[in-house]
């Protein structure tokens, strides 16, 4: 990726740390930035088709739409850019679908609050991402006694413990079908014992909750930690990201509109490094070729005629916004 860039006269740079690096790639001087990020979740199983098969215009794999589509959208755009004077920044990350310290490192870069515009390509099936949830991880951790299976009260088991306290959480989840618009609450992981004969002396589960634009992760820990207050479990938070809500005035969503009139909006159930940029420039979206519905699930996959389509839609943008 970097040597291709550099060869259509890209200024290339690679920051950050050996363990989460970022590429920021530049052509002149005050160019809008498309933001992508190359890591993927596991493979995971389930899968029908082999990684990289091809289907007509279907192209499957894991991060295919997450987000693989996009950052080709990208590299197309630099392609059709590269011999004209439109500026433009390209920003390629590491870590999103953790803690996002690619996308951190990047937005501290002058780049970023000078940019007109900042489109982070993730996966929207190409309609404007202006409003996007929250994200709160926690991890509990509840500690017993181990004993004998066979004597139970001779010990304290810590997997009926974090039962319990997990149950405790019903109440902060919604009811509704609209991931969206609602809060949602996964436990995705659960750890505890060792042997079935031996009662757990310790179960750690990880939650993942999703918060709409109206509800900021430190409330809901609070009330997170108030549900828990007599369950005996200790609370560490992993992550924590607040909601972003993009205005319809800005110049980039402006843009965009203009150059394709009528272009739908979503609101995203996922949280992108869109919160990261934020911090240093308020003028951005998110917009992308894939549907979301297929990301970090098996046989995911992307239309190549939407990739070609979004880097169509890109090219016009940076033109339209440093023209």
């Amino acid at each position: 990726m970097l040597r291709p860039l550099e060869k259509l006269g890209f200024q290339c740079e690679t920051i950050g740390e050996p363990d989460c690096p970022a590429l920021l790639a530049s052509k002149g001087k005050g160019g809008v930035i498309l933001s992508g990020h190359l890591d993927t979740v596991p493979l995971g199983e389930g899968w029908t088709h082999k990684q990289g098969d091809i289907q007509g215009t279907l192209l499957f794999g894991r991060g295919s739409c997450d987000m693989k589509g996009g950052c080709a959208a990208m590299m197309i755009t630099a392609e059709e850019l590269a011999h004209t004077d439109v500026p433009l920044v390209l920003a390629f990350t590491t870590d999103e679908e953790h803690k996002m310290k690619g996308a951190g490192f990047i937005a501290k870069r002058e780049e970023v609050a000078a940019a007109p515009g900042v489109i982070v390509c993730e996966p929207t099936d190409l309609k404007l991402g202006l409003r996007e949830k929250g994200l709160l991880q926690v991890k509990l951790t509840a500690l017993g006694r181990s004993a004998h299976a066979a004597m139970p009260c001779e010990g304290e088991n810590a997997v009926h413990k974090m039962i319990s306290a997990l149950e405790k959480l019903r109440p902060l989840a919604s009811d509704s079908d609209d991931p969206s618009q609602s809060l949602t609450l996964s436990i995705s992981v659960m750890q505890g014992g060792e042997k079935v004969n031996v009662i757990p002396n310790s179960c750690v589960a990880e939650i993942d909750i999703r918060a709409p634009s109206d509800r900021f992760p430190a409330d809901i820990l609070a009330t997170l930690r108030a549900l828990l207050a007599d369950a005996g479990v200790e609370v560490h938070v992993i992550n924590r990201l607040d909601p972003v809500v993009i205005s319809e005035d800005s110049e980039a969503v402006m843009s965009v509109r203009k150059l394709r009139p009528g272009i739908g909006n979503i609101d995203i159930a996922y949280a992108t490094e869109l919160v990261k940029f934020g911090e240093r420039n308020r003028n951005l979206l998110v917009m992308g070729p894939g549907d979301p519905k297929y990301c970090h699930r098996a046989d995911e996959l992307i239309d190549v005629r939407d990739v070609a389509e979004a880097a169509g839609l890109y090219t016009a943008v940076c033109r339209d916004m440093t023209g």
